[in-house]
């Protein structure tokens, strides 16, 4: 049904897909905290990175789910340019993780805050990881892979793809109201939508998932890394304080993005992916 959904509704299977995808986190927290209150857990004390990491988990099985049941599941295996090849395509948000790496230690680790245990950093890290492996399985290996062999590899068929498939992922960010501040959260938003279309360009480019799989779990390591480290600021926090300043990375994602499909890039992608289109 599924499969049949997806060929004859595409969009509306990329709507519903998402849809299933936050359900899935909200019931995971919701089951999650329900056999803790059961256990005598006090929830307050709860390593709230380890928590993320298992309900990402879930989303990232559903994604899986989801590519099985499409017939899409070998997207995972896929090499397309090999992932070190896909670095380099990927090489100006890796630039930017860099750079969001070295400030942060050098200018933003406060004074007389010791680091978290050891545990915990651990935890911190692989819930980071784990946001980029599920959010890339299902906005990238379902949604804009859905959308781009919807479209078609022409030029405007790979902006669509893209453009429809970031505006999905800024969306899903919609979800943070119910711990954020509106503001933030429509901040967010708009810079994720940005960010969206540029790891699907990226994907597009190389062929291979792991490589925005990569990207996106260190760049939500590097933007959380003090909060993490010495446990100062929450994600819900951070969300909170985003401004209008935020604004800028919007043409900081949609620039380069624009820059990888420029028109003499395009034959890549339908290297890639053009069998995919002509089925």
């Amino acid at each position: 049904m599924l499969k049949r959904l997806r060929k004859a509704h595409p969009i509306l299977f990329c709507i519903l897909a998402e849809a299933l995808f936050l359900v899935s986190l909200f019931l995971s927290d919701l089951i999650f905290s329900i056999v803790l209150l059961i256990a005598g857990v006090n929830l307050a004390t709860m390593d709230s990175y380890l928590y993320s990491s298992l309900q990402e988990l879930v989303g990232a099985l559903v994604a899986v789910f989801l590519l099985s049941r499409t017939g899409r599941a070998g997207l995972l295996r896929r090499r397309g340019s090999g992932f070190f090849n896909g670095l380099l395509v990927g090489m100006y948000p890796l630039v930017l993780i860099g750079y969001s790496f070295f400030g942060s230690l050098m200018f933003q680790r406060p004074d007389d805050v010791p680091l978290q245990p050891a545990g915990r950093i651990c935890t911190f890290i692989i819930s980071m990881l784990m946001v980029g492996v599920a959010e890339e399985f299902i906005f990238r290996g379902v949604i804009a892979q859905t959308l781009l062999e919807h479209f078609g590899t022409s030029r405007a068929g790979i902006w669509k793809a893209c453009a429809l498939s970031g505006v999905l992922f800024g969306a899903a960010h919609l979800t943070n109201l119910l711990g954020s501040a509106a503001f933030g959260v429509l901040m967010q938003c708009l810079f994720a939508a940005a960010l969206g279309t540029l790891f699907a360009a990226i994907y597009f480019r190389t062929g291979n998932l792991w490589v925005t799989v990569f990207l996106h779990g260190m760049m939500d390591l590097s933007s959380m890394l003090i909060g993490g480290l010495y446990g100062t600021t929450t994600l819900a926090e951070s969300v909170s304080s985003y401004d209008a300043s935020m604004l800028i990375s919007v043409a900081l994602y949609l620039i380069p993005m624009a820059f990888l499909l420029r028109k003499k890039k395009l034959p890549e992608v339908r290297l890639y992916w053009g069998a995919y289109t002509e089925k």
